[in-house]
């Protein structure tokens, strides 16, 4: 994060104090900020952070609600792994493209959503097998 600040901090002083600009801040910025985003989910699935609506869980008795979030979980795995699969198929296939400002590969955006979505996948297996959502995890713990 900081780098792109630093990045797009700079580009913005070059192009209004000097009247000119960095050909590569965009790409660079962009990249850096897929990188930090796709990076960071994980941490909110395993915190809890992701949205949900609980009003009808809340009601349900407790083995009920244990069974519905480790099947929701699963799901989430299962999408998580087909999303990590896929992306890993993408950035194969544009692993010989490039970026047109940078001498690097354009798959670059794609490896983080595979990563990301590998490490959320493993969170929501850890959430099926105990059958604890986190946010009641964290306040056991």
């Amino acid at each position: 994060m900081a780098a792109m600040v630093v990045v797009v901090s700079l580009q913005v002083l070059l192009r209004y104090a000097f009247n000119t600009s960095l050909d590569w801040s965009e790409d660079v910025a962009r990249l850096l900020f897929v990188w930090s985003i796709f990076l960071a989910i994980p941490l909110g699935v395993k915190q809890g952070a992701h949205i949900g609506i609980e009003l009808l869980v809340v009601q349900l008795p407790p083995t009920v609600r244990t069974s519905l979030v480790r099947l929701m979980a699963l799901g989430c795995a299962a999408l998580m792994g087909a999303v990590g699969y896929q992306c890993i198929l993408l950035a194969a296939q544009q692993w010989d493209e490039f970026m047109p400002t940078l001498n690097v590969t354009a798959a670059l955006f794609i490896v983080p959503v595979a990563i990301g979505a590998a490490h959320s996948a493993l969170h929501f297996a850890a959430i099926a097998i105990s059958g604890v959502p986190p946010r009641v995890q964290a306040a056991v713990e």
